[in-house]
């Protein structure tokens, strides 16, 4: 199950409803590579936001199938970013159990069991906070991986106490996408890959869990050796950088600055292999005059640093809020 570069700092919302419990939640349209669509027709499937319970501070966060099968249950501290926080449960379409797992400050912690469409379970691995894990920035750090043991579609145990050939399936456990030696849990050695999708192959060194280097190939021939497996897009100079951009790019309209119209615009973009931005969108709107400059400016953007898969770039969508605030308020 590979790494999804699906970086979605906010998810927007398109309308609000009340739930048959008269619980407020917003509903979005998404697409299975994190895109967000306005019809749900469109849509790989559905998210739900619901109020907390009282009592409470976390918000329900609930995905369906197209065809209203349940796809994923969690919780969120907040709305404005997606963070999930406590055990989770994700399904296959077909309703047997994907994945058990238990998110801190949004980020994958403690034990994983991942399951087969099968209802078997595939894979108990663990995620394992490092010395400088960050709480507030928890993507930032790459947790250290121990895998338990490893088990075929029929029930056989291939990885026994985290020692064994390891085979990496896919997200719906269908293809495998890469494979190699575990030792005491951790990846050693040589391991080999093919991504039918992307037509990538490659090969990668490991030392106790610890990636060194690899070497990827695509469908046309060209070879790529790479120190740095996987990366997300990047604003070049990083966030400070691009929050000083921000500033002096935005112009705050006149006209909703003289009626005192203030909130946030939530855009949606594409970072292309090239580090350009394509597919700009507002999602949620506040005013047409904030939103047009909102759009402008993202539009505008000069390139980032792609995201990396494999040592190659990859294209990534990618959202974020733009708060227009006016000055005293």
């Amino acid at each position: 199950m590979k790494l999804k570069f699906y970086y979605t700092f906010f998810i927007a919302c398109f309308f609000m409803l009340n739930s048959f419990a008269q619980k407020k939640q917003n509903i979005y349209f998404l697409k299975n590579d994190g895109r967000f669509v306005v019809e749900q027709d469109s849509a790989d499937y559905i998210r739900v936001i619901q109020e907390p319970d009282s009592g409470t501070v976390l918000y329900h966060v609930l995905e369906y199938y197209p065809n209203g099968n349940i796809k994923f249950i969690g919780k969120t501290t907040t709305t404005n970013s997606i963070i999930l926080q406590g055990p989770t449960i994700s399904f296959y379409l077909n309703k047997n159990k994907k994945r058990v797992v238990t998110y801190e400050n949004g980020a994958m912690a403690g034990n994983i069991y991942d399951y087969y469409p099968n209802g078997k379970l595939y894979r108990s691995m663990e995620y394992l906070k490092g010395p400088k894990y960050n709480p507030k920035f928890p993507r930032a750090v790459e947790p250290e991986e121990i895998v338990h043991a490893i088990f075929d579609s029929t029930g056989i145990q291939t990885v026994i106490d985290g020692n064994g050939h390891y085979l990496v399936f896919d997200e719906d456990c269908k293809e495998v996408e890469e494979e190699g030696e575990l030792i005491n849990g951790k990846r050693n050695g040589t391991w080999k890959g093919n991504l039918s999708k992307a037509k990538l192959t490659f090969t990668e060194d490991y030392a106790d869990g610890k990636f060194i280097k690899g070497t990827s190939t695509d469908a046309a021939g060209n070879v790529k050796n790479y120190t740095v497996k996987e990366a997300l897009p990047t604003f070049k100079g990083g966030e400070q950088a691009f929050g000083q951009y921000l500033s002096g790019a935005i112009r705050y309209p006149a006209g909703p600055k003289s009626r005192n119209i203030q909130g946030r615009v939530v855009i949606s973009f594409t970072v292309k292999e090239d580090g350009s931005i394509i597919n700009v969108k507002v999602i949620e709107h506040i005013d047409p005059e904030i939103d047009a400059e909102a759009y402008r400016v993202i539009s505008n953007l000069p390139k980032w640093n792609p995201a990396l898969q494999h040592g190659v770039p990859v294209k990534v969508s990618y959202t974020m809020p733009i708060n227009f605030t006016l000055a005293g308020n």
